[in-house]
């Protein structure tokens, strides 16, 4: 049966140089181009020759040929690469092993080729010549090659036509089912694991090493999530909710950072306003029946939600980042509510009276168990924990939290301790 090659031709005739000089690249600066190592297509010869894999380069009709040379230096052995019978520095070592898997000579040689000309071809060919004008490589057809152009799709999406959706900061695809999760730079596959992923992605915003192969992951998921605040589709934006309901992880989904300066998309206050939601964080001071009918989500997401949007059902958060979540509590304990009374009827018989007008008190759990108190938006919330203080210490609370209404300066900060300082001394001197 007559030997198969998988046939990659771009527009243009590749220069011999392009194979010797390291670190040369004519790309680097170029937003549109997909390389700028200079180092790639050096690295890729050096894998197929090293894993014994057939191949032939043509820069039109003719072709460039590459063979090996056995060097030794410092009693070690070495194959020398030699472009057309003339030795190079280089080595068949080049590139490590992150290159002998088979998609990564093919991704480099292709990426290339994708930065020459829109229409490339991919095929197989048994015609082992070259065309002028072109650029041919022809990779013999081994098992790896046939898996990769088997599963085209899963290497590259620059073809893929599932766009679900785009805009400058990523572009957003399905993910199907047990794939793991997919990113894509500029459409070549940087990044695969199979943690559990909804959708996959692509963006010219992800950044690489040498080897192709994403190298900060972080600033990766903060760039899908502003693709995702941006997103205008509803039924996209319900289904990405969804996905993510019933906790904060299991999906990589669950990772994204959602608290960056790009606000979302009125789509998501349309779809947000009918929901009820509950941060994942919380579910362990929360009762059942404080999840009934509301989405399970991670608090990043619905923190940045909240704070953008006004008349979100979330249950737990202020408007203050800073604020402790917080559950409100229907029945409180009349322990607790009888002390609440009268620590108010003692504050109401000093001259504090003059700064405390009708206070409105909610009891709640909190989820941090040392919070005893805390103002929110006019509001003093009492915990349930102060059942077991005495009238006098629930007062200072009362007091304390009073005061963070009138004046709006945050907890723990010098301004308000100085404050505080502030009415005691005025009330030393009278």
């Amino acid at each position: 049966m007559e030997k198969q090659y998988l046939k990659i031709q771009s527009l243009g005739e590749i220069e011999t140089e392009a194979f010797t000089l390291l670190g040369a690249s004519s790309k680097r600066g170029d937003e549109t181009k997909i390389g700028y190592f200079g180092s790639g297509l050096k690295y890729s010869i050096a894998a197929l020759l090293r894993n014994n894999i057939d191949f032939k380069v043509f820069s039109g009709e003719k072709e460039i040929k590459f063979s090996v040379m056995k060097k030794r230096f410092r009693d070690n052995d070495y194959l020398s690469i030699c472009v057309n019978g003339v030795e190079t520095s280089m080595t068949t070592t080049m590139g490590g092993a992150d290159w002998d898997i088979a998609f990564a000579p093919i991704r480099e040689i292709y990426s290339n080729a994708l930065d020459e000309c829109d229409n490339v071809v991919l095929e197989y060919a048994t015609n082992l010549k070259g065309e002028s004008g072109t650029t041919t490589f022809l990779i013999e057809k081994t098992q790896g090659v046939e898996h990769f152009y088997k599963n085209f799709m899963s290497y590259f999406c620059d073809k893929n036509p599932n766009v679900l959706s785009s805009n400058k900061y990523a572009s957003i695809y399905p993910c199907p089912k047990d794939d793991g999760i997919r990113l894509f730079r500029k459409g070549i596959l940087c990044y695969h694991k199979k943690l559990k992923s909804l959708f996959h992605y692509n963006s010219s915003e992800f950044t690489i090493n040498e080897s192709r192969v994403l190298n900060a992951e972080y600033s990766a998921k903060i760039s899908i999530a502003k693709a995702w605040k941006e997103v205008n589709d509803n039924s996209l934006i319900l289904e990405l909710l969804t996905g993510l309901n019933g906790g904060n992880s299991g999906y990589y989904e669950h990772g994204l950072d959602f608290s960056t300066w790009v606000s979302f998309s009125q789509s998501w206050f349309d779809v947000c306003k009918n929901l009820k939601f509950i941060p994942a964080e919380i579910l362990v001071f929360a009762e059942e029946k404080d999840t009934i009918g509301r989405y399970i989500l991670p608090k990043n997401l619905l923190m940045a939600l909240n704070r953008q949007f006004d008349g979100l059902d979330i249950l737990g958060l202020t408007k203050n980042d800073e604020a402790e979540p917080y559950i409100e509590v229907q029945n409180p304990s009349s322990i607790l509510v009888n002390k609440v009374i009268d620590a108010v009827s003692k504050l109401n018989d000093t001259r504090y009276k003059h700064r405390l007008s009708n206070p409105i008190i909610k009891y709640v759990r909190f989820e941090k168990d040392t919070v005893l108190g805390m103002a929110d938006d006019g509001k003093i919330l009492l915990s349930t924990k102060l059942d077991t203080k005495s009238v006098d210490e629930i007062a200072k609370v009362i007091i304390e939290e009073n005061e963070h209404n009138i004046t709006g300066f945050n907890d723990e900060t010098r301004i308000f301790q100085n404050h505080l300082f502030d009415l005691y001394y005025d009330e030393l001197i009278k």
